[in-house]
């Protein structure tokens, strides 16, 4: 048998989360200019690891850093390997390879 003691205290009510999630303290805003793509990633002053690490994740892991800028906030600019099939990461012609039939 479980018994409870009653002491007394009252427990407060719950109550309604007001205004959302807080917001974040790293954020990417990512750019779409024709085939040209740039990720943005902006750090607020009392960013964690944490939140880096969550912003990071929307950046692609081929795109290369080209930018960086801030004096409060820390903004860091990644640019895509453009995705022109006849080009390669770095920009040279790609030779095509040949179509035969078997």
């Amino acid at each position: 048998m479980m018994s409870t003691v009653d002491s007394g205290d009252l427990l407060p009510e719950p109550r309604p989360v007001t205004g959302g999630r807080p917001p974040s303290l790293a954020e990417v805003v990512t750019v779409h200019d024709g085939q040209r793509v740039r990720h943005e990633l902006i750090l607020a002053p009392g960013a964690t690891a944490a939140d880096l690490t969550t912003a990071m994740i929307l950046v692609p892991p081929t795109a290369s850093l080209v930018s960086h800028h801030g004096d409060v906030d820390v903004s860091l600019v990644f640019r895509e390997v453009p995705r022109d099939s006849e080009r390669g990461l770095r920009g040279e012609a790609v030779p095509r390879q040949g179509g035969g039939h078997s």
